[in-house]
């Protein structure tokens, strides 16, 4: 007998608000498809719909399901849910509205509005008057795997890849010194007796670790019943990735030691092999602690009560529903029109030939960055001097994305803050981290200063991130204040195109700002907005 009130029988409060949870949903999932196509680390994005309907299901088939009594803390925790909702979707709007849906806190605080929503629906469905959803693992796991639907805070996201890169580069060097294998690490580099091999962000494990808790908090809704069990599962399911993607590593850098080229075709099959076996020892995982448990008995039979049709829980859900649209009917017709894109700059043009005495040369194959930052408009050119010239170096780069073409996170995760670090630089503290440069006569828009040390070397660089010709002050991906309060500045404005600018040099600013190829680089860059 059936247990669960059918869709059909529901009040229609009830009906409206799980067809208007539905929408938000799929609107939710439509905004992150592109991201969930293109970006790797969010592949299992593109089953999380599916998955979360598959969990809905099964709750609804618990053999002895239970249900809320009404009463003051279903009350009071159905408002508190709806609360955060909202304040998650105020400040992903507020990101929104300045630097597009498609910024990765954007899209993140648009996934913690919609789970505390749907977790405030669960509850109003959950009443004893409804009888929708029952209170069980598989109805709050899928609520919870939609966290894993976004991109994780670029700040966040930065420090544990940096942390994973270091870990599984110390692991690799223990492992192989253990093996009688000659190697050291230098930063994130493991360097061998005939070669050396890179520890990227793609290889830090990150990817698998977020796919595979995703993986265990489905598995452990669907096929796991006891609690000890499911906590196994959630914990293990990690784990089971790092521990996979360190023996990929590890496999790769014994095949470059044994003089083999891993680049393309063994890259891309280890990681395939990887990622199906990290599957495979998941599911398997699961399956037996599924097997070891015995067969759930079935509850008494019996035909929920009728539904009584009022509840102010399903009250609070369809405020909050109605909140939530005409926030965003406002914000799509406050919206000004897109103004046409102009013509991409030509990167070659703003990088000026070397002075006298002065060599340059312009750093070739940069197409594994192309493939990170979705953009192939790149160009780095580095200057030297001669030594009767002081032996000063110059580098210059730029990078350029049209409108849409990437997110602003995107650019701002892969400043040097995060990627030198991984390379062997060692960031040290700075007098002034915003100073206000000038060149030519003229200042300069506050530029991000930093300094990195590695071995004898000590390197200086000064770098600029430009949104639709305005320099941004560039966001601390560790800070969500500062992001905020920048998004809050900037108002209401439309995609723009992205300018990445960078400057470093083994001598002061003082010094180099008086190089006729510092003055020159900076009087191109005026019609671009620097």
């Amino acid at each position: 007998m059936r247990r669960c009130t059918p869709f059909r029988s529901l009040p229609w409060p009830a009906k409206a608000n799980a067809i208007g949870l539905c929408a938000a949903a799929a609107a939710f999932s439509a905004l992150l498809w592109p991201a969930w196509r293109q970006d790797d680390n969010l592949a299992h994005g593109l089953f999380l719909p599916f998955l979360a309907g598959i969990l809905v299901f099964e709750s609804r088939r618990d053999p002895s399901p239970r249900f809320l009594r009404p009463g003051p803390v279903p009350l009071a925790a159905c408002a508190l849910l709806t609360l955060l909702s909202l304040a998650s979707l105020a400040s992903a709007v507020i990101y929104a509205a300045a630097l597009g849906w498609t910024h990765a806190m954007a899209e993140f605080l648009l996934a913690t509005a919609l789970v505390p929503a749907l977790g405030a629906a669960w509850l109003a469905f959950a009443d004893q008057r409804v009888r929708f959803i029952p209170l069980n693992w598989a109805a709050a796991a899928a609520v919870l795997l939609w966290l894993f639907a976004s991109p994780p805070p670029p700040g966040a996201y930065a420090r544990l890849s940096l942390l994973l890169q270091g870990q599984v580069t110390g692991a690799v060097v223990r492992i192989l010194n253990a093996a009688g294998i000659a190697a050291y690490r230098d930063g994130n580099v493991i360097e061998l007796a005939r070669t050396s091999v890179g520890v990227s962000e793609a290889c830090s494990g990150a990817r698998s670790l977020i796919s595979c808790a995703a993986a265990g908090l489905f598995l452990s809704a669907l096929l796991v019943r006891r609690r000890r069990n499911r906590v196994l599962l959630l914990v293990l399911s990690p784990l089971i990735g790092l521990a996979m993607n360190l023996l990929r590593s590890l496999l790769l850098t014994l095949l470059a030691n044994a003089g083999v080229d891993i680049v393309g075709r063994w890259h891309d099959l280890t990681g395939a092999s990887i990622l199906a076996g990290t599957t495979l020892l998941v599911a398997a995982l699961a399956i037996l602690l599924h097997r070891g448990e015995a067969a759930a008995a079935p509850g008494p039979a019996g035909d929920p009560p009728a539904a009584a049709g009022r509840s102010l829980l399903q009250g609070m859900v369809a405020a909050a529903l109605l909140l939530a649209a005409a926030a965003f009917g406002l914000l799509a017709a406050a919206r000004p029109a897109r103004a046409p894109s102009g013509p991409a700059p030509n990167l070659e043009a703003l990088l000026p030939p070397p002075p006298p005495g002065w060599t340059a040369r312009t750093v070739p194959n940069l197409e594994s960055d192309s493939e990170i930052l979705r953009t192939r408009a790149l160009l780095e050119r580095e200057y030297s001097a001669a030594p009767a010239q002081g032996g000063a170096r110059l580098t210059l780069y730029v990078a350029y994305w049209r409108p849409g073409q990437a997110p602003v996170s995107l650019v701002d995760a892969h400043t040097p803050d995060a990627c030198w670090p991984g390379t062997g630089w060692e960031p040290r503290p700075v007098p002034d981290g915003r100073p206000a440069l000038g060149v030519g006569g003229r200042t300069l828009a506050p530029a991000e200063c930093r300094l990195f040390a590695h071995n004898n070397l000590v390197t200086h660089v000064w770098y600029w991130h430009l949104y639709g010709g305005r320099p941004l002050a560039i966001v601390d991906p560790y800070s969500v204040a500062r992001l905020l309060k920048l998004s809050w500045r900037r108002g209401l404005a439309n995609p723009g195109d992205q300018l990445f600018v960078s400057v470093s040099s083994n001598r002061p600013w003082e010094e180099i700002a008086s190089e006729p190829t510092v003055r020159q680089f900076f009087e191109n860059l005026k019609a671009l907005g620097l």
